[in-house]
């Protein structure tokens, strides 16, 4: 392993990212609710935040000021602060609302006296008309509804007598489930394969992964991650490359925040589906460590796959390699 250490894995950039991001909080109030998952997913993301550090209050009904912030900022569409035809637009929500109208998810003419009403709580009708616009299907919504466009696109069901619902008021869980579902269908990803080779069948990986965020770059081979999702190419916390001729999948870490531990732990996950927690484990460890401390290579086999992780010589970055 030492000998490991004087080989210079030669990547794209050396540039490390030491930016911290927020990331889920421990709600004790989704420990068991049924769309935990997307909550946790949301809230990583940025597009919508808790009351407190431990209460989500998934339960709540959610208001059309909070549920078009929440899904301006999941479609990462640009914020801009203009005049609106709405008389009650002004508060902190008025660069969503404005940003709504100009991404044509918000029409003027649904709404009465010009009166946006933002503190109103939404109902899955008008959720329906603003998520089925952000997909451009608004010409299908207005021909067969927007709750049947909604629920042909997987972004809402109906309840189990058949309705959808449309009048009643929505819940953060059920809004955040939505917004998530939007997604989906609005960048629906290929099934990545099981040990991606390729440049793009890693892009696919990680794009498919449920802590990923940001963007993507594909560069000679290899795969950056920015998670902060900035347009700086400096800026990406880990690169991912399949080395061929060694049969080996290189992963450069250059960052530990959470968001970035949270990508590697899914990450590790892929390759390592029974043993994830060991592989994971092992690189927290390393992680914390400095180059030359005892421990800070690591290298065994799991599910019948190697596993080698040891702390780069900056003391700050941490390399893993993946046979396959």
């Amino acid at each position: 392993m030492k000998k490991m250490k004087l080989t210079i894995l030669t990547m794209l950039v050396a540039v490390l990212f030491t930016a911290q991001s927020v990331a889920a909080a421990a709600f004790t109030d989704t420990k068991t609710h049924w769309a935990k998952s997307d909550i946790d997913t949301a809230v990583s993301q940025g597009w919508i935040n808790g009351y407190t550090a431990t209460s989500f209050k998934p339960n709540d009904n959610i208001t059309r000021a909070e549920f078009t912030k929440s899904l301006v900022a999941a479609m990462k569409y640009k914020l801009e602060d203009l005049d609106t035809p709405f008389t009650d637009d002004t508060g902190w929500f008025r660069a969503s609302i404005s940003t709504g109208l100009k991404q044509s998810i918000i029409k003027v003419a649904d709404y009465k006296d010009s009166q946006f009403e933002p503190n109103r709580k939404i109902t899955r009708e008008e959720i329906a008309r603003m998520t089925v616009r952000a997909l451009g299907k608004d010409a299908e919504g207005v021909k067969s509804g927007y709750l049947a466009i909604a629920k042909q696109n997987g972004i809402m069901k109906g309840y189990p007598d058949g309705t959808m619902g449309g009048d009643k008021n929505a819940t953060r869980a059920e809004a955040v489930v939505m917004i998530a579902n939007t997604l989906k269908a609005k960048n629906p990803q290929v099934k990545p394969v099981a040990y991606p080779k390729t440049d793009k069948e890693l892009d696919t990986l990680i794009h498919s992964l449920p802590s990923f965020k940001g963007n993507t770059t594909i560069s000679r081979g290899a795969v950056g991650v920015n998670l902060k999702g900035t347009d700086n190419f400096d800026d990406n916390n880990v690169w991912l490359e399949y080395d061929a001729s060694k049969k080996t999948t290189y992963l450069n870490i250059f960052d530990a925040n959470s968001d970035v531990k949270a990508l590697v732990k899914d990450i590790l996950k892929s390759y390592y589906p029974k043993s994830y927690d060991k592989a994971y484990a092992a690189y927290v460890k390393v992680d914390g460590l400095k180059a030359k401390d005892k421990d800070s290579d690591f290298e065994t086999t799991l599910d019948g796959r190697s596993l080698v992780i040891y702390k780069a010589s900056d003391n700050i970055g941490v390399v893993i390699w993946i046979g396959g």
